[in-house]
């Protein structure tokens, strides 16, 4: 039996129809790796308003000939003339100012077939010598895919700069968990819950998921999440026209799928803290959060967050995971304990490129352990003069956990 027909053909945004963003949504329901962040709703309004000089590059992947075409996979990029860790012209996997997953969009059906067109595609003729995937599962299936594929072809794999992001499995939720984590601190957060049922009535509320997401749901996040901090610093999303007309076509394209999930605690029915995610497949994405300041000794935002375990099973029964989109120091990593690692995916199109990739990651090692070594000097040399000693970090220790070389034992 002969191999299924992939082909990888590169399409500019405005060359994409309605057929094709819907044949593109399909492709989402049934990814190898759920990701919201490569959904159409929420790419299409990031390249509307966020980066609208941007002229990306987009892989379309798809099996069979004629009218047969079906779509297997996608992949949006930005064309990069080289950079310090991948010297050669390449594609960067693109990712706006509010993605907090990368990767490829491709069918659990034909993943390994997907992975094996695209390589071709950047391993001929093509302009561009590689490709770079920022903030990718380093131990995912499409890692695993493109660890065989370059095994195959002879040519090298990195993992830069792994960090772990907070993940919670739906089916663990409940007051078991929250017990089993949080041990007496969850009676000092019990207690703050009291306190502020004692001004009022409190109650927690989780909208949208195939209900029609209320209006009042957008304005007050939009709200709350200005408040404080965010706002005084014009990082919030309403500090920025361009940002809130994007937060609203996403939220608006993802609720008409019953994709959009909003969380809100509420004190005598006024909103005081909230939470954005969307759903992909069988996995919810937190976006961004927002809680009122004035009640900050209370915690509202960790209220919020402490309820949607308690009750998250039952409320979203057809949720497998939860993405924390979190930063590794993030509060939340202390209510989710799931992990996993992230990292930027080097993968090489030729030897040449693989070649010029190692040579620059040899570099950077170099520079790094220099740089620790006359630190340590520095350090040793400050706790000399001030009689006291200081141990020195061993030479490349921290640099040798930030890059991976990735193999695959399957090849």
């Amino acid at each position: 039996m002969s191999a299924e027909h992939l082909e990888v053909r590169w399409r500019r945004l405005e060359e994409l129809n309605a057929r094709d963003l819907q044949a593109w949504t399909g492709l989402e329901s049934r990814a190898a790796e759920p990701n919201v962040y490569l959904s159409p709703h929420f790419v299409l309004p990031a390249l509307r308003h966020l980066d609208a000089g941007l002229r990306p590059v987009i892989a379309w992947i798809e099996a069979g000939t004629g009218a047969a075409r079906e779509l297997v996979g996608v992949g949006v990029f930005r064309r990069s003339p080289g950079s310090r860790s991948f010297p050669w012209p390449h594609l960067s996997a693109y990712l706006s100012c509010h993605s907090f997953l990368g990767g490829l969009l491709l069918d659990a059906e034909r993943l390994d077939a997907a992975v094996a067109a695209l390589m071709r595609a950047i391993g001929g003729l093509s302009p561009w010598q590689g490709l770079v995937l920022p903030k990718t599962d380093c131990d995912g299936l499409l890692a695993r895919a493109l660890a065989q594929q370059t095994d195959r072809r002879g040519l090298p794999m990195l993992s830069l700069g792994p960090q772990e992001r907070a993940m919670l499995d739906m089916s663990q939720c409940g007051e078991d968990m929250l017990r089993e984590l949080l041990g007496k601190k969850l009676n000092e957060i019990n207690r703050c819950r009291r306190r502020l049922a004692e001004m009022g009535e409190l109650s927690w509320h989780c909208m949208g998921q195939g209900e029609p997401l209320p209006e009042s749901a957008v304005e007050n996040f939009l709200h709350l999440e200005h408040q404080g901090w965010k706002g005084e610093s014009g990082t919030s999303v309403r500090a920025v026209p361009a940002e809130e007309a994007f937060f609203r076509e996403m939220v608006a394209r993802f609720d008409a799928e019953g994709r959009a999930l909003f969380t809100e605690l509420r004190l005598d029915g006024r909103a005081i803290a909230s939470t954005c995610n969307f759903i992909s497949g069988t996995m919810g994405f937190a976006f961004k959060v927002g809680w009122d300041p004035e009640l900050r000794k209370f915690g509202p935002g960790m209220l919020n967050e402490i309820e949607f375990i308690r009750q998250g099973r039952e409320r979203c029964p057809q949720l497998t995971m939860f993405e924390s989109g979190a930063s590794s120091d993030s509060f939340i990593s202390k209510l989710w304990p799931g992990r996993r690692e992230l990292g930027a995916l080097l993968v090489p199109g030729n030897r040449l490129a693989g070649a010029a990739m190692l040579a620059a990651e040899r570099l950077r090692q170099s520079r790094r352990r220099a740089a620790e070594a006359a630190d340590a000097g520095a350090a040793e040399g400050l706790s000399e003069s001030r009689g006291a000693s200081v141990s020195a970090a061993a030479p490349g220790g921290a640099s040798a956990a930030a890059v991976t070389q990735i193999t695959s034992t399957g090849a």
